[in-house]
This record gives structure tokens, sequence and C-alpha cells, in this order.
């Protein structure tokens, strides 16, 4: 068996994939979303309907771009908590000042 190391490295496993089911809040959340969505672009013109488009591919850059930076915050933030648990707070500075 691969470590978990190398399977991100062939791109085996991803932070991005992930499954829900539809009757978490989740998904109950994302019935919702698309639900509006479709009832909005039901009521746009063509030019609204492709500037609401646009906002919602800007969106979805921001998510993205957010969901980046949070899972390498998350995972620093796990490495420092790690440390310490191995080695203590005062270890991870030189000298133990901040």
């Amino acid at each position: 068996m691969n470590s978990i190391l190398e399977e991100f490295a062939y791109g085996n496993v991803s932070p991005e994939a992930q499954f829900f089911k539809k009757d978490s809040a989740f998904g109950k959340a994302m019935e919702l979303v698309s639900r509006n969505e479709q009832k909005l672009l039901d009521r746009l013109g063509a030019e609204d309907k492709e500037i609401f488009q646009r906002y919602i591919d800007a969106q979805g850059e921001v998510n993205q771009l957010t969901a980046v930076k949070s899972l390498i915050y998350g995972y620093k933030l796990g490495l420092i908590m790690t440390a310490e648990a191995f080695i203590g707070m005062d270890a991870l500075y030189i000298n133990g000042n901040d």
C-alpha cells in the first residue's frame, strides 16, 4: 500500500473530491441553491443571464481560492499542533522566545 503522500503526489487523493448525501445539511443547502438559481434564471433575459453566469463563475473562483487558503492554513495548524504534542511549545521557538 502506498503512503498517503504518494497517493497525493500521483493525484489519487484530492482535498476537493468529497461526496455528500443528498439528505445531509450540505446536500439540502446545495439543493436550495440550485432550486433558487433555476428560479432566477427562468426570470432573466439573455443579457442578464450572461451577467449572472459571470457572477457565478467569479463566485466559484472566490470559493476555490478560499478553499485552498483554508486547506493550507488547516494543514499548517495541524503540523504546529503535532509538533507541540511531540516536542512542546517552547521547543518550537529558538531559546523558547517568541
